[in-house]
């Protein structure tokens, strides 16, 4: 049986092919789902939705507020996600939040990360090939009952060998930690003060936690992609340009 009448609030999360999504109302997570795009973003992210408000008995217009991970990421799963979230929000009327993805991924690991004393925290995001990574050193702040990530480094995009240089010594490190920058931390004999966490949280909860902790939401508006490095345009040729 479908409910009406509950609040909730929609976390999408798209920003790379492993993507998430999730539906809570208050601390009750009420339903989430994580996959990976195997077709496009468009058609298999709006199935989801159906399905997870299915899942979870609950009318689309119960939603009261949606989160939606602003990036860095993948441009076409980021402004795939951005322009969903944004239909959505327009069509029910409520508000939207972008979220920083690197701050999604810190927050569950400052939640049980043992207060102001842990280390802080490095949240690293592979753009893949030669093109470095994006990454962030956070530490945790705001109310013991709801902490939030407070920037240490603010998001870059570095080489891999750059960041761990410029990264805290004795940190913990987590997100998109490929082989290169393991051996790359080894390499400047930092693999021993190092540690490497992981987290199984659905990252789309966390952008709802994260938006309501911050009163992000607003105007759908004004929601945007992230940028770190502005995408690349491909400036058209004068055969192309003559022949329009």
């Amino acid at each position: 049986m479908v409910e009406a009448s509950i609040d909730v609030e929609l976390g999408i999360d798209s920003a790379s092919p492993d993507a998430s999504l999730a539906l809570m109302r208050g601390d009750e997570v009420l339903a989430e789902r994580r996959w990976t795009i195997e077709s496009t973003f468009s058609q298999e992210l709006l199935a989801a939705i159906d399905s997870l408000l299915t899942q979870a008995g609950v009318e689309r217009t119960a939603i009261t507020a949606v989160a939606v991970n602003a990036g860095p990421g993948g441009y076409t799963g980021l402004r795939t996600g951005v322009a969903t979230a944004q239909g959505l929000a327009f069509a029910l009327d409520v508000p939207l939040a972008g979220v920083s993805r690197l701050e999604a991924e810190a927050l569950p690991l400052l939640e049980s990360g043992g207060g102001g004393e842990a280390p802080p925290l490095v949240v690293v995001h592979d753009l893949g090939g030669t093109r470095g990574v994006a990454w962030a050193v956070y530490e945790r702040g705001g109310a013991d009952s709801e902490p939030l990530p407070v920037e240490l480094t603010a998001p870059r995009i570095d080489s891999i060998e750059d960041c761990v240089r410029d990264a805290p010594d004795g940190a913990r490190w987590t997100g998109e930690l490929t082989e290169e920058l393991l051996a790359a931390l080894a390499a400047r004999s930092r693999a021993a003060d190092a540690e490497v966490v992981e987290s199984d949280a659905v990252r789309a909860a966390s952008l709802i936690r994260l938006a309501r902790r911050r009163q992000a939401y607003g105007d759908p508006a004004v929601a945007d992609v992230i940028y770190l490095r502005p995408p690349s345009i491909t400036k058209p040729s004068e055969s192309g340009r003559r022949s329009r």
